[in-house]
């Protein structure tokens, strides 16, 4: 998959939370966005500054104001809005965004071990093409039981705020790290 290389040469994701953030981007540090908010009203705009800065553009389509969380809603943000993938937390949303030819990521917030086993009989239902684990934090702990569960490529997000918690986080085998902190988005690693 294109975003798996991608990841490998820049395993730095930002996520923004503004149009202003599009502005923060190095480009030549970033590849992979992660839009966290929006409203429908300034996501063609937003969307399409990102594609003027030639990255991959993921919508977290939970956090969209404005726009329903239905098939509709994945089918218009492929064909009109062209984004590249949608993160959720919702099974039947990747399920519809798979069917649209989207990247689908589904996140996962894994808390404890109930919050694991619930996250890996998601994944097995809804088959998307990553995981999202949040905390990013809890991925040295857990990753070994989600990836011998399920298989699928694993980016580590929120919390993460130091270069240090980057590096050990991606000692282990993750594909990416999303962050809103800008000064990651500079960082070599």
């Amino acid at each position: 998959m294109y975003i798996e290389y991608i990841l490998e040469q820049k395993p730095i994701i930002a996520a923004i939370k503004s149009k202003k953030d599009l502005k923060k981007l190095p480009k030549n540090k970033i590849d992979v966005l992660f839009i966290l908010r929006s409203k429908l009203s300034n996501l063609a705009e937003i969307v399409a500054k990102a594609q003027k800065l030639d990255v991959l553009i993921f919508l977290h389509i939970d956090m969209v104001k404005g726009i329903g969380n239905d098939k509709e809603a994945i089918r218009y943000l492929a064909r009109e809005i062209g984004v590249d993938g949608v993160m959720t937390t919702k099974s039947y949303l990747i399920k519809a965004a798979k069917k649209e030819d989207l990247i689908t990521i589904q996140r996962l917030f894994l808390l404890d071990s109930e919050s694991l086993k619930t996250g890996i009989n998601i994944i097995k239902n809804s088959k998307p093409d990553l995981i999202e684990v949040l905390p990013g934090l809890v991925v040295p702990e857990l990753i070994e039981d989600l990836r011998a569960k399920t298989k699928i490529p694993i980016i580590a997000g929120g919390l993460v705020k130091k270069k240090e918690q980057v590096e050990e986080i991606l000692n282990y085998d993750v594909l990416g790290i999303s962050t809103s902190k800008e000064k990651l988005w500079k960082q070599e690693f």
